[in-house]
């Protein structure tokens, strides 16, 4: 008799399953666990739960003074790309200080406001995983940020951006993972139309977690100027706007799609550095291929890429932190040793002066 297991629940069917299904099933389980990182209790150390200060930076609660929090919100969208659509329906909102002392709390903001911040300040967009509520995925960005924030308080400002899109679990395991793959195509079209709409001269780098890696780089190839079926920008108001920096943690895509010709084939023309954070022993990533029809595609998240040129692996740079991580759990890869420092490295630092790889080196 089969177990099939959830996040929080266990449960057995009364009808035996093949060990096909079974195994379908299991990666369906495995890959909904993409949020369930930010269920998990942060360990952060005393200095960043109270208020101190370093170098003239001050932190209340683990977040910076001088920091905005924003999240943007696709979910009341419904998978419209249409840009009188995103103007009127995306939600914005502001983790902002509320009280002289510094506390924050989220309060409704609006587009216009989030295009109006000073375009110096260098802005990191998250894009979260599957199986992530709204409130899932405010946490979650609040976690990437203080884990980033341990490894580097003393830096300039910067602009965490949380990209909310519809993720939350849908019934039927298999159906869930099936449904959210096909999500990510409409997300990624409008994370190229937000990213669009930004000053071009405002230093952006991005950062995402299983699904939200394949949302990023179908992001960039619109970006770039082409499409994933329908799915395009009609017109872009920066179309020169300077390759980004990129994160990506055990990304759920195919491993062929950054190669030319391919369906995220422009992706990596809009990269200007690239970081892949592997796991050859992740299970979801391990059964990735059965969960999608045709073939048997490979996650760029187990290993890597390939048919990529020699031009655009170079823009690459790898680690696989299989020692670290035995889960499809964000919250086990930013605990991964020098993960979180690497990202910063990616995210802020690497866009004054150049990426510095010697973190990587030091950290297995």
């Amino acid at each position: 008799m089969a177990t099939i297991l959830t996040a929080g629940t266990t449960m057995k069917r009364r009808d035996r399953l093949s060990p096909g299904l079974a195994s379908l099933v299991l990666v369906a389980w495995m890959t909904t666990l993409a949020g369930a990182a930010i269920h998990e209790v942060p360990v952060l150390s005393s200095a960043a739960l109270k208020e101190s200060s370093q170098d003239g930076r001050v932190f209340v609660g683990g977040v910076r003074r001088q920091d905005e929090i924003v999240v943007v919100d696709t979910r009341m969208l419904c998978g419209s790309c249409d840009p009188e659509s995103l103007r009127s329906g995306l939600r914005v909102e502001t983790y902002a200080i509320y009280e002289e002392a510094g506390c924050r709390r989220w309060q409704a903001s609006d587009l216009e406001s989030f295009l109006a911040f000073d375009a110096s300040v260098p802005t990191i967009v998250f894009v979260h995983g599957n199986q992530v509520t709204a409130s899932d995925a405010k946490q979650a960005g609040l976690t990437l940020y203080r884990r980033m924030m341990q490894y580097g308080g003393d830096g300039p400002p910067i602009r965490l951006v949380i990209f909310s899109w519809p993720s939350a679990q849908v019934g039927g395991l298999l159906r869930d993972v099936r449904v959210k793959a096909a999500r990510t195509g409409p997300a990624g079209c409008q994370l190229a139309w937000l990213l669009d709409q930004m000053p071009a001269e405002t230093p952006i780098s991005l950062v995402g977690f299983s699904f939200g890696a394949r949302i990023i780089t179908g992001g960039l190839h619109i970006l770039a100027g082409g499409s994933l079926g329908h799915l395009a920008l009609p017109q872009r108001v920066h179309p020169a706007r300077p390759p980004m920096n990129v994160v990506l943690l055990s990304a759920a895509l195919h491993a062929h799609w950054l190669g030319e010709g391919q369906y995220h084939g422009l992706a990596m023309s809009r990269v200007n550095q690239m970081l892949l954070v592997n796991n050859c022993r992740d299970p979801a990533l391990r059964l990735y291929h059965l969960a999608f029809k045709g073939g048997r595609p490979q996650a760029l998240g187990l290993r890597g890429p390939t048919c990529l040129s020699f031009e655009q692996r170079s823009k690459i740079q790898m680690r696989d932190v299989s020692r670290h991580v035995s889960r499809h759990v964000l919250f086990q890869y930013l605990c991964a040793p020098g993960v979180p420092a690497q990202i910063r490295e990616y995210s802020t630092d690497g866009m004054h002066g150049g990426i510095q790889v010697a973190i990587a080196n030091r950290a297995d």
